[in-house]
């Protein structure tokens, strides 16, 4: 693909311009509804592909990984929360759903989407403020999910049309 700019070895090419907007954008809205962008312009970045056919096919991967990592730390929230706050629920329980996140998506042959459930799962579970409720975990795995469509939404329409063969 082509750079819309070049500075000797480095480039700006469509899809940084298109990155750069769907962040833009998650942070601008989150904003105007006061909620904190991390996950969702994370979440972007990971789904955000070359083409629209790529961000498709990968954001079908990224849905199920959010899923995924989401609800495992929806459990890790409540295994936390019930143990009042113990630490080997981070150093023990945690790295476990690290294993139990990768081989269930290895077997459901979701290898696409390892890193970026992952990433959900450590974003979320790692972030969760003193004193937050099972809603606060809940808004981060719905955080995700803005953060894919966002990145759907940019590349459907900031791709140029394919040229059509006369």
């Amino acid at each position: 693909m082509e750079a819309f700019m070049q500075f000797g070895r480095f480039r700006v090419g469509l899809r940084t311009l298109k990155t750069a907007m769907s962040v833009m954008i998650i942070i601008t809205v989150f904003y105007f509804f006061q909620r904190p962008p991390f996950v969702a312009a994370l979440a972007s970045v990971f789904a955000l592909r070359e083409s629209w056919d790529k961000t498709i096919s990968f954001a079908k991967i990224r849905l199920v990984s959010n899923t995924v990592g989401g609800l495992l730390a929806l459990l890790y929230f409540l295994v936390h929360m019930h143990t009042h706050g113990a630490t080997w629920v981070s150093m023990i329980f945690l790295p476990f759903l690290v294993v139990v996140a990768i081989v269930f998506l290895d077997g459901f042959n979701f290898n696409g989407g390892v890193i970026g459930g992952l990433a959900a799962l450590l974003m979320i579970s790692l972030n969760i403020p003193a004193g937050a409720t099972v809603l606060y975990v809940i808004d981060r795995i719905i955080d995700t999910f803005i953060g894919v469509l966002v990145s759907i939404g940019v590349n459907r329409f900031a791709s140029p049309k394919p040229k059509s063969k006369s």
